[in-house]
């Protein structure tokens, strides 16, 4: 099985309009007049969505920001710009991220919902999505109108999760558990993550200890990496990156990832925007994650 991860596309729009022009929505848009909009280069879209179709995968999951404040243009542009990979909702998982929630507005008005709500399964997380016969994406959303960019699982959210792994039947064998929030990230970008992490990270991490080898695929650090997290041993930690992120230093390139999924194990490649061409750059090779005991689950 091929999976495309992807995340933080981070449409933007300019908007001067005093009425939308309120709360976080105008310390966002002042960043983006003086210097955000730049980080973002909006042209290279259809170029990502080129690559992204090259690749046939049997499933695209997008984790989430793919609007920068959350207006409804934002949504309407990204779910434009993203059409020609859209065309079955059954192979297409997608996740808000806290730029999806940016206001309290857009999240009592089920903003992301409206625009991207037939790439779910269920109409609230957490959700659980077969892939196949042995592979399963659950959903998580710790995202949260927040002065902040700091998250939280909500802890009904959370039960509902352990309980959603231990009674579906059949059990899955692959597991992907996906979410905005990273809750462990490479020791380079530890302090980036601890200024917007998700607050309850460790609690998830410890309940995460406790479901077998899993995938956890994450975006919100603007980083691509596959790490083992000492905190959750049997996880192998995926982040995206940023397909549209200008990167002058050249040790951020933006991109997404392709995942590859055999019987028991796992191959990962970055295809990474070097300036000029794509690049794949092979993160992970042949790793042994799904043995003959994942997916077995200890309650609480």
């Amino acid at each position: 099985m091929k999976i495309v991860h992807l995340s933080d596309i981070h449409i933007w729009r300019y908007s001067i309009n005093p009425v939308k022009l309120w709360g976080k929505r105008a310390v966002g848009m002042a960043e983006l007049f003086t210097g955000r909009a730049k980080k973002f280069r909006l042209e290279r879209m259809e170029d990502v969505v080129e690559r992204v179709k090259s690749i046939n995968a049997d499933h695209l999951l997008i984790t989430g920001d793919l609007t920068t404040t959350a207006m409804r243009r934002e949504f309407e542009q990204a779910r434009e710009a993203l059409g020609p990979l859209l065309g079955d909702p059954d192979r297409v998982s997608i996740l808000p991220g806290n730029h999806d929630r940016y206001t309290s507005r857009s999240v009592r008005t089920r903003a992301f919902e409206r625009v991207f709500g037939a790439f779910s399964p269920g109409d609230s997380f957490p959700w659980l999505r077969h892939l196949d016969e042995r592979t399963a994406i659950l959903a998580l959303d710790a995202t949260r109108a927040h002065l902040s960019a700091t998250g939280r699982l909500p802890d009904d959210q959370f039960h509902q999760a352990r309980e959603l792994l231990l009674t579906t039947d059949p059990r899955p064998k692959r597991l992907i558990v996906a979410c905005h929030y990273p809750v462990a990230a490479p020791e380079a970008y530890q302090s980036e993550l601890r200024k917007k992490r998700m607050v309850n990270a460790a609690d998830v991490a410890r309940w995460l200890r406790r479901v077998g080898p899993h995938l956890y695929c994450s975006g919100h650090v603007h980083a691509a990496w596959a790490h083992r997290p000492h905190e959750v041993p049997e996880q192998l930690s995926l982040n995206a990156g940023a397909p549209l992120l200008r990167d002058p230093t050249g040790r951020r390139p933006p991109g997404f990832l392709e995942i590859d999924l055999t019987e028991q194990s796992v191959t990962v490649k970055h295809h990474a925007w070097t300036g000029m061409d794509w690049s794949i750059m092979p993160m992970v090779t042949d790793l042994r994650l799904f043995g003959s005991e994942a997916g077995s689950l200890v309650r609480d």
